[in-house]
């Protein structure tokens, strides 16, 4: 069908239909092929900075400030497979180690991890670009769950998760890339996420964290099968208030 739309047109067909706003337009099975355009971009930087006699300052400033910026645009959008992450990590890790010879890969005292610590745990802190991005990607949880009334919360939920709300949401059946990529950031909400008690109405007793302690948000009581849904609002004490004589 393709051949005989091209054919009756007069226009030349293509597999690849290249990238959009910098996102590929089309993603395959095969995602660490997708995205090797952001390692070929890194490496492509860096091979710039190479030839370059700087100091460990200023190659710490380089990463930080452009080298590590260049795949956010993406890892805000998608998941990006951890292969991918890997090789950009190792083409970062050459660089601090390396010397101005690009045929000299340097002495790598410590490995990436222990560079990625913060500086006052003796590391040079470096971001870890898959925790990085399942960062990025919570923020859209977040927005999802602060901004219900929006078109693309309100389309989602219609899709994955209509009878819940996103913190519950599940993968679904054959659910997209970009959706894949939102609900890798769940478990991090999870974990940080509080819920502000107002009437209770809204807020599960069991299973959320709506408790009013920063080390312990979460009930420690064993769930009672019967009450698994019963909301906060069961446990306040209702007062009536008497009308004026």
């Amino acid at each position: 069908m393709r051949d005989l739309v091209s054919a009756h047109f007069g226009v030349h067909s293509t597999a690849d239909l290249g990238r959009y706003l910098g996102l590929p337009s089309v993603l395959g099975c095969n995602k660490t092929a997708t995205f090797k355009f952001i390692e070929e971009k890194v490496r492509e930087r860096i091979g710039v900075w190479q030839h370059k006699l700087l100091s460990k300052a200023g190659k710490e400033i380089l990463i930080k400030s452009i080298a590590q910026s260049l795949p956010i645009f993406t890892m805000s959008v998608f998941l990006l497979p951890l292969r991918v992450c890997d090789s950009i990590e190792k083409c970062f890790n050459r660089y601090w180690w390396g010397s101005r010879d690009t045929g000299n890969r340097g002495i790598h005292w410590l490995s990436w991890a222990r560079l990625c610590e913060p500086k006052m745990r003796g590391g040079i802190g470096f971001k870890k670009l898959h925790e990085f991005n399942v960062a990025l990607l919570a923020k859209h949880g977040w927005r999802l769950l602060s901004h219900p009334e929006s078109l693309v919360c309100r389309l989602l939920q219609a899709k994955y998760y209509p009878q819940t709300d996103f913190m519950e949401a599940q993968l679904g059946r054959n659910p997209s890339y970009i959706w894949r990529s939102i609900l890798a950031g769940q478990e991090v909400l999870k974990k940080g996420v509080a819920w502000r008690i107002g009437d209770g109405l809204d807020t599960k007793i069991w299973g959320w964290n709506w408790v009013s302690d920063n080390s312990t948000p979460a009930l420690f009581t064993p769930c009672i099968e019967e009450l698994k849904d019963a909301r906060v609002n069961g446990l306040l004490i209702h007062r009536a208030v008497g009308m004026p004589m």
